[in-house]
């Protein structure tokens, strides 16, 4: 990998730029329409070269290679469990029968009871 300051940008250059850029709106250094010109020129970057003229004038310049935050798998399967529960209700509500419920209720507890049973193994 060519990791000179001409090099291409990937995604997650472009990401820790633009939290860096919010960094920098947060403590008072960009005003709202500069940092929406600097994170319009970052999407835009495609080199490491561009990324770096764009923090030239900041404090700390380019962000580091950090790792960015994994996202929580527990709080993604709480927001999907929640949304198919919701979408299951207003399709009970507005087809006025239970069936949606049974199917996104029923089913998953009809599993999960076969597997502990062990009439089904995973």
């Amino acid at each position: 990998m060519d990791d000179s300051a001409g090099s291409r940008v990937s995604v997650e250059d472009r990401e820790r730029a633009l939290l860096e850029l919010s960094h920098h709106l947060g403590s008072g250094r960009l005003d709202l329409a500069e940092f929406d010109e600097r994170s319009a020129a970052v999407t835009a970057a495609t080199t490491k070269t561009q990324l770096a003229e764009l923090f030239a004038d900041l404090p700390g310049n380019l962000p580091s290679a950090a790792p960015l935050p994994e996202p929580n798998p527990m709080r993604t399967l709480v927001v999907t469990v929640a949304a198919i529960a919701v979408l299951a209700l207003a399709a009970a509500l507005v087809t006025g029968t239970w069936w949606p419920l049974l199917v996104t209720f029923g089913a998953p507890a009809a599993l999960a009871l076969a597997v502990r049973t062990g009439a089904l193994r995973p």
